[in-house]
C-alpha cells in the first residue's frame, strides 16, 4: 500500500518496455540502439517534457481566452498526482516505441519521412478510435501523430517524444482536469466547467478534438520539423558523401573483379549502425561475416 512503491512500479514498467525494445532492435536488426542514447536520456526528456507541458498550456489558455474552459475549484490531492504521473509513463513509452520507435521509424527508413508520417499518424488515429469518435482520431492523427514523429525526427531518438507525451497526458488530465482521449479522469487538480461548441470543446472526446488543438498541434510539429533540418543538415551532407565514395568503392570493386561474395556487409552494419539509414541493399542477398 505504499504509494512511492506503487509510483516506482510504474516507473519500473515503463523502463522494462525500453528494455524490451532495446532486446527487439539489438536481436532482431542487429545494430545500436541510438533512438535510447542514454547520453541524451535526460536533456531531451525534459526538453519533450516542457514542450508537451507548454503545448497543452496553450490549448487550455486560448480556450479560456475564449470563454470555453473556466476553473470551478481547486483540488488538491499529492497522491492521486503522483500515480497519475507514474502511470502515464507507461502510456507514453509502450505508445512512443511501438508508433514511433517501430512503425515510423522502419518505414522513414525505408521508403522516406512523408510516407511515414501519413501512415504513422493515421494509424495512431485509428488505435485511438476505441475511445473517440471519428473526428477526434482525425484530430489526433493531426495533431498528436504528426507532431509527435517530428519530435522523434527533431533529435532522432525517442526520448523527446516520450516526454511531450507523457506531459501531454498528465498535464491535460490530472492536472487541467480534462479527458485525456475520451477518457475521463479521477484525481484532478483543477475541476472546470467546460460549455461551448463542440468544434472547440471535443465533447466528451476532451479538447484533443478541439480546432485548437489541432493547429497549434500542427504548428509545434511543423517547428520542430523545420528545426530538425538545420539541426540536421551537416549530417545529411555526410551521408551523401558517405554514400558517394560506398557506392564508388563498390563500382572499383566489381571492375576489377575482387569482391566475389563478398557484399560490403561490414561497412553497410557501420554506416547503418550510425545513421540508421539503408544506403544500399546487400546485392548478394546474403549476411556475410569476413571482415
Amino acid at each position: 500500500n505504499n504509494i512511492w512503491i506503487k509510483a516506482l512500479l510504474l516507473l519500473l514498467g515503463a523502463t522494462a518496455v525500453l528494455g524490451l525494445y532495446a532486446v527487439w532492435v539489438k536481436v532482431l536488426e542487429r545494430r545500436k540502439v541510438s533512438e535510447l542514447n542514454l547520453r541524451r536520456a535526460l536533456p531531451d526528456m525534459l526538453t519533450g517534457l516542457l514542450i508537451g507541458s507548454l503545448f497543452i498550456a496553450s490549448v487550455v489558455g486560448v480556450l479560456a481566452l475564449m470563454g470555453v474552459y473556466r476553473i470551478n475549484s481547486v483540488n488538491i490531492n499529492w497522491i492521486g498526482l503522483l500515480l497519475s504521473f507514474a502511470a502515464y509513463s507507461i502510456v507514453a513509452v509502450t505508445e512512443e516505441v511501438l508508433f514511433r520507435g517501430i512503425l515510423f521509424r522502419m518505414i522513414d527508413e525505408r521508403y522516406g519521412a512523408l510516407l511515414a508520417f501519413i501512415i504513422s499518424s493515421l494509424t495512431f488515429g485509428v488505435v485511438h478510435l476505441m475511445t473517440v469518435d471519428f473526428w477526434t482520431a482525425i484530430a489526433i492523427s493531426a495533431e498528436a501523430g504528426f507532431m509527435l514523429a517530428a519530435a522523434y525526427k527533431f533529435r532522432n531518438n525517442l526520448w523527446v517524444p516520450i516526454g511531450i507525451h507523457w506531459a501531454w497526458n498528465f498535464v491535460l488530465g490530472p492536472v487541467f482536469g480534462v479527458g485525456v482521449s475520451g477518457v475521463s479522469q479521477d484525481a484532478c487538480l483543477l475541476i472546470p466547467e467546460i460549455s461551448g461548441p463542440y468544434i472547440l470543446t471535443g465533447g466528451n472526446n476532451g479538447f484533443e478534438g478541439s480546432v485548437v488543438a489541432v493547429v497549434i498541434g500542427v504548428a509545434v510539429g511543423i517547428l520542430l520539423y523545420g528545426k530538425r533540418k538545420r539541426i540536421n543538415s551537416n549530417l545529411c551532407l555526410t551521408k551523401r558523401v558517405v554514400l558517394s565514395y560506398v557506392l564508388q568503392i563498390e563500382r572499383t570493386a566489381y571492375e576489377k573483379n575482387r569482391l566475389h561474395n563478398y557484399s560490403n556487409t561490414v561497412l553497410l552494419e557501420y554506416i547503418r549502425s550510425k545513421h540508421r539509414i539503408y544506403l544500399i541493399e546487400n546485392r548478394s542477398g546474403s549476411e556475410s561475416k569476413d571482415q
